[in-house]
């Protein structure tokens, strides 16, 4: 059976409820989880598509997941699908693959509709919303979509590139949002990626600046309108309202509380000549002595901030004062299991964290790796250094 059937049949078969089926079951991974190890929980190097159990699955370079009772949604890139994986299993949930282009990636589109019938371009992130239904940054599309119990809809944008607000969210434009966090209140948060800014997406629609300079890319902390980010990538929701951001263009992690930007890591060495963005580094640290290269994954577990530092192939852990330290990765791109900072990443874009397991988006791998992470023990070993 071609992959495109099976995409169809996959779809049917996981219908308007199936997704709520998957809430509690354990990610298991598909090999013994040593204590302490980084391993693989679905996927394998190379790009591919195959639902099933974890062994089988394959992904086409996923950029995004979001975690919510065991269940752990994708934002499949390059297969332009959205897919669910839980109970030791992986189904496609949204998406159809039309076809195929000459070098083995899946022809992108933009139709509402049915969800196997529906069509994406290059989604980036997910998250949940209201419940059990997913909120989508389809990143090509420039629009924010949500995946409903049985049908796709857009609730921002509407597939034209550039800047605009609106009371009425198909009126509203992006330009390639690539990271998306909504509150228990359906209050959805996008990484507005190539207009250099965060914007918000009301429960009935409205769309509205919520930090940053629209259009205008630069660094700069302060009050939200007036404060500047470069290309932010992924965001990550706090209980309180505080919104983490991962500056990508700037190699810095932001948060967004009380009105205010600020600074949490990363500094800079200085800025590419004719560029807008600042040169990447690969150092653990205090604050800004701490460096990252184009960061664009972002979780919390509990206070600490974990971050999918893309070009640096690692995994980063945040205290609340500052302190960074890489906590998985060695620096170099491959694929290899073990003790975590010897195991091997390539290009992770995403992470996710729920009851002591961290998930890891492997990107260049085209993989979801796991490892265990207790974010009280962490900054108790911070304290002893």
């Amino acid at each position: 059976m071609k992959q495109e059937e099976k995409t169809m049949k996959n779809l049917k078969w996981f219908g308007a409820t199936a997704l709520v089926a998957f809430a509690g079951l354990s990610m298991q991974v598909y090999g013994e989880m040593d204590e302490g190890q980084l391993v693989t929980v679905a996927g394998t190097p190379g790009i591919g598509y195959e639902d099933g159990l974890y062994p089988d699955a394959r992904f086409g370079e996923p950029e995004g997941i979001a975690i919510k009772e065991g269940a752990l949604a994708v934002a499949d890139t390059a297969n332009n699908l959205i897919r669910m994986a839980g109970g030791r299993r992986v189904v496609t949930q949204a998406g159809n693959i039309q076809g195929r282009d000459a070098a083995g990636y899946v022809w992108g589109g933009y139709k509402d509709s049915s969800k196997a019938y529906s069509y994406f371009n290059a989604p980036a992130d997910c998250d949940f919303y209201d419940g059990w239904k997913l909120a989508v940054a389809d990143r090509k599309n420039n629009a924010v979509r949500v995946i409903g119990d049985s049908w796709v809809y857009t609730i921002g944008g509407q597939g034209e590139e550039g800047y605009k607000e609106s009371d009425i969210g198909y009126e509203a434009l992006f330009s390639g949002p690539s990271g998306i966090a909504v509150n228990r209140w359906k209050k959805a948060y996008v990484a507005d990626t190539g207009n250099h800014c965060i914007r918000v997406i009301a429960p009935g629609g409205k769309t509205s600046l919520f930090a940053g300079t629209p259009e205008s890319g630069g660094f700069q902390d302060g009050p939200v309108l007036t404060a500047k980010f470069q290309e932010p990538g992924k965001l990550a929701l706090a209980e309180d309202g505080t919104l983490y951001v991962c500056d990508t263009g700037n190699q810095r992690i932001r948060k967004i509380k009380n009105g205010k930007v600020t600074t949490l890591s990363g500094g800079s060495t200085g800025r590419y000549l004719d560029t807008d963005y600042l040169i990447p580094g690969y150092a653990d640290g205090d604050g800004d002595e701490a460096l990252f290269r184009f960061p664009q994954g972002i979780c919390l577990a509990e206070d600490v901030v974990i971050v999918a530092d893309t070009g640096n192939h690692a995994i980063r852990a945040i205290a609340p004062s500052g302190e960074t330290r890489t906590i998985a990765g060695t620096g170099e791109a491959g694929f290899s299991e073990g003790q975590p900072k010897e195991a091997q990443l390539y290009s992770p874009s995403d992470v996710a964290w729920e009851d002591g397991i961290l998930y890891i988006c492997d990107t260049g791998n085209s993989a979801l790796r796991t490892m265990e992470f207790e974010p009280q023990k962490w900054l108790e070993s911070l304290e002893q250094e």
